[in-house]
């Protein structure tokens, strides 16, 4: 690995890992990579100019440094919108990784209403155990999400945002008053996302089908009519429940479509007021916070919905293995502009992206190689000189390629420490979706720098009936984000 800036403070000079024929990779990334200590000054140093982008809406942020306040994220354990945390009578029971699309819908509701709500961390049924508190508290069902407001325990998504509404009107009501024209629009409006949803769910896993493709066409056309008529939001010129109910569902069809059935629904103009929508919504600090990419959502879906039926026709095909990496360009340095998701508003930030992707994998650091080692079957020290070789390609390659090394066993086996992080890296749970591109991207090209007899897709298999390989319980706590 070499790159340019190697010599900046706290780094060594790496040239030895390509030109000398007496070291082998491993070896060579131990003299070359620096250490954790070092890493974390030339981290502080890198994203010390950045700060204020860094903590912008869509990024990672920080549950320690204040997060209760200010841009929405992810980490955020508690969030007062200029209250007092004591005053807090609202508690949002979500799933711990960020999948739950019904988690989805009432976290942006009370964003957007700027309700003050802490955060308990739950696991779905599909990656690990839930705590007894939390089955106590839900009479034994266990299903995601839950509220409490003012200790009392409300279920079921449709019935927490309803709940929400009419218990806090103060905060930005979200929907028109019971028995209005306009009430009317929106329950119409509610009823088209529920029936987009089951033509979008027949389709991906009930039946590969000319007719299942035409009802889900169809109603994506009947959604792109209504918002012709309001726009740029289900409600007009101002985002309402419809906007965050339709958000949940909207964002996975958009990724599943593309890659399970090789149709662009997001940014292809077939359907404009649609892609309206999403411009719009991306320009909104809630959705930015809450908002996945297409990695992530096309292997967290299967377990949840009893799996997804693949199409395997030619634009299918390469639409996967785009998304996947497995193309052999679109997680490699340097990165291009994504073609089957573009960066929110179309706008790239590669510096702060690295940086964002570097400061996780150094807080956490410890916590993902002895878990990636377990997972191959290596020892953590091989698994952390590979990833201290990342975190210094992150900090200091300025994006380029990086430059291959000699072949060896070693080296193979802590790149599949590597690629398998790689794979199971999530937004937003771990990172905004340009810093997880770009240390996908990274941590692929320092595994196939050290294991350059690479064949593109190698890796742990992504399980589709479970995804017991993310328990949290697996990264040593009980309730996480992985990074």
């Amino acid at each position: 690995l070499k790159p340019a800036s190697s010599r900046r403070r706290g780094c060594r000079d790496d040239s030895a890992l390509s030109s000398s024929p007496r070291l082998t990779p491993l070896t060579a990334m131990l003299a070359a990579a620096p250490s954790w200590i070092a890493l974390a000054d030339l981290a502080k140093h890198a994203a010390g100019p950045l700060t204020e982008v860094l903590s912008a809406a869509g990024r990672r942020g920080s549950s320690a440094s204040g997060a209760a306040e200010g841009p929405p994220s992810a980490q955020s354990l508690v969030r007062t919108f200029g209250g007092s945390p004591a005053d807090v009578r609202v508690t949002l029971y979500r799933d711990t990784h960020a999948w739950c699309p019904y988690c989805h819908k009432v976290w942006l509701q009370l964003e957007e209403k700027r309700l003050p709500y802490h955060v308990k961390k739950i696991n779905m049924n599909c990656y690990g155990p839930k705590p007894q508190s939390f089955l106590a508290i839900t009479r034994g069902a266990g299903m995601l999400p839950v509220v409490e407001i003012d200790g009392r325990v409300v279920t079921e998504s449709g019935v927490i945002m309803q709940e929400l509404e009419d218990s806090f009107p103060d905060h930005a009501p979200m929907l028109p008053p019971r028995g209005s024209a306009l009430r009317k629009v929106s329950d119409a409006q509610m009823a088209l996302e529920r029936d987009l949803f089951g033509c979008w769910l027949n389709w991906l896993r009930g039946e590969e089908s000319p007719r299942a493709r035409k009802s889900f066409e169809a109603a994506m056309d009947k959604t792109d009519a209504m918002l012709l008529s309001a726009g740029p939001y289900f409600g007009g010129a101002s985002v309402s429940l419809v906007d965050c109910v339709f958000a949940s569902s909207l964002e996975r069809i958009a990724a599943t479509m593309l890659y399970y059935k090789g149709l662009q629904v997001k940014g292809a103009g077939r359907w404009p007021n649609v892609d309206a929508w999403f411009r719009a919504m991306e320009s909104r600090p809630a959705y930015r916070a809450t908002q996945s990419d297409f990695h992530t959502h096309v292997h967290d879906l299967p377990p949840q919905i009893g799996g997804c039926i693949a199409s395997g026709t030619p634009e299918q095909i390469r639409a996967a293995a785009s998304i996947d990496g497995t193309d052999g360009v679109a997680w490699r340095l340097p990165l291009q502009p994504d073609p089957c998701e573009p960066a929110p508003l179309g706008v790239e930030e590669p510096e702060a992206d690295r940086t964002e992707a570097a400061l996780a994998l150094l807080l956490y650091h410890e916590k993902i190689a002895a878990s990636s080692s377990a997972a191959v079957g290596i020892d953590p020290g091989a698994a952390d000189a590979a990833f201290r070789a990342t975190l210094s390609a992150l900090l200091t390659s300025g994006g380029r390629a990086l430059t291959a090394a000699p072949e060896d066993v070693s080296g193979a086996s802590a790149a599949a420490a590597l690629r398998y992080t790689r794979d199971r890296i999530c937004v937003p749970r771990d990172m905004g979706l340009g810093a997880a591109r770009q240390l996908r991207a990274h941590l692929n090209a320092v595994a196939d720098a050290i294991d350059p007899g690479f064949v593109a897709g190698r890796g742990v298999a992504i399980p589709t009936r479970n995804r017991k390989d993310v328990d949290p319980t697996r990264f040593g706590t009980q309730s996480m984000s992985q990074m």
